[in-house]
């Protein structure tokens, strides 16, 4: 009978050693995130400026962008971070001794009076190249890359600067995350305190993201865009091609405001997505996507950002432009995701003119007040 009950006491002790182990387990990969949650936190809302990114037109380089007046005004509306995409792949890895120390020189303004008018600012790898079929080559170019950004801005607090390794990857996950890791790591080695954001592939899909699983890696913040529905959001978007000619589509959905389908979108996503906008054009579709990957977030404790939403200015109304950004801007919110308009002052722009007070419609007005 001793023997039995001593047999008993030992797996009981068992048992319990084990559920402390998980317990301690639990509480020490939710520590292992807490400092990214926190950084996350202290983005709130933020805004991309985009001239850096326009690998197209040389000359942005040398324009006077996102002068103290600008800062004033980003301030103003309640903005705390600025989304810096830059063309480092045009401008910096293939581009000429003056390009380079142009941008260069264009990155460390912009960080000064970041620092100055303690706004955060996110620098962003934008339109990288990622390919299948080089993507040794690539990766080094990359490695590279960010260990001369991290040297370069190595005293930087990582508490106004953060890191996104590479905007919209289009190779798949199973190639793009090993690379994202090898790029960590190399960061890290001598700024281990940076927050590094990362994406998944399909062009920071929200639904990739929500099927990978986490790096095992600290510090990182998941990112994602949305453009949902995109049937509205780029609406008569020429570099999107037929699929997106419909235009003068409202939003939310009203059927006696919805123009007829264009005929060059007949055969296209766009037509499949037009029988479907009284679906996808209203507030609860946009819940139910967002709530995909707050799911995501909370079952794997890792945090998320929205580093881009907007709408497409040309043919949307003012008023559907505002609608669409107050109703993703209060999912958002309400799902405590931190959040980036696209964009400043390019063709997704949030004022209807030159940036000022005087160029935000009464409505936008009112979404900068909330």
């Amino acid at each position: 009978m001793n023997f039995k009950h001593n047999k008993k006491n030992e797996l009981k002790q068992k048992i319990y050693i084990l559920l402390l182990l998980a317990v301690f387990w639990q509480f020490g990969h939710a520590q292992k995130h807490r400092l990214s949650h926190l950084q996350t936190g202290q983005l709130g809302h933020g805004i991309n400026v985009s001239w850096l990114e326009q690998y197209w037109n040389p000359q942005v380089l040398y324009r006077d962008k996102l002068t103290d007046s600008d800062f004033r005004l980003i301030s103003r509306l309640g903005f705390k971070t600025i989304r810096l995409p830059v063309a480092f792949q045009q401008f910096y890895i293939q581009g000429s001794d003056v390009q380079k120390t142009k941008l260069l020189s264009d990155i460390d303004a912009v960080i000064r009076k970041s620092i100055r008018y303690h706004i955060k600012l996110v620098l962003v790898n934008h339109y990288g190249n990622l390919r299948a079929d080089h993507l040794q080559y690539d990766t080094e170019q990359l490695l590279a890359l960010w260990t001369f950004l991290e040297k370069r801005y190595r005293k930087i607090s990582s508490n106004s600067l953060y890191f996104e390794l590479l905007n919209e990857p289009v190779i798949s996950d199973q190639q793009w995350l090993p690379v994202a890791q090898k790029l960590i790591v190399r960061i890290r080695e001598m700024s281990p305190e940076r927050t590094i954001i990362v994406g998944a592939s399909n062009y920071n899909s929200i639904y990739e993201l929500s099927r990978i699983a986490p790096l095992p890696l600290k510090n990182i913040i998941y990112t994602f865009h949305f453009y949902e529905p995109f049937l509205f959001t780029h609406q008569g978007a020429d570099w999107v091609g037929k699929q997106a000619s419909t235009t003068g589509i409202p939003f939310p959905y009203l059927d006696q405001q919805m123009p007829p389908l264009a005929s060059s979108a007949r055969g296209t996503a766009g037509e499949a997505n037009y029988k479907n906008y009284h679906n996808e054009g209203k507030a609860g579709a946009i819940h139910d996507k967002l709530l995909i990957i707050k799911k995501w977030s909370d079952s794997h404790h890792v945090p998320i950002l929205c580093s881009e939403y907007g709408v497409y200015r040309k043919f949307a109304s003012e008023q559907s432009i505002c609608n669409y950004l107050t109703v993703v801007k209060n999912e958002l919110d309400r799902l405590s995701i931190p959040w980036m308009i696209w964009e400043y002052d390019e063709n997704f722009s949030i004022f209807q003119g030159k940036p000022g007070m005087g160029t935000l419609s009464p409505c936008m007005l009112e979404l900068f007040r909330k």
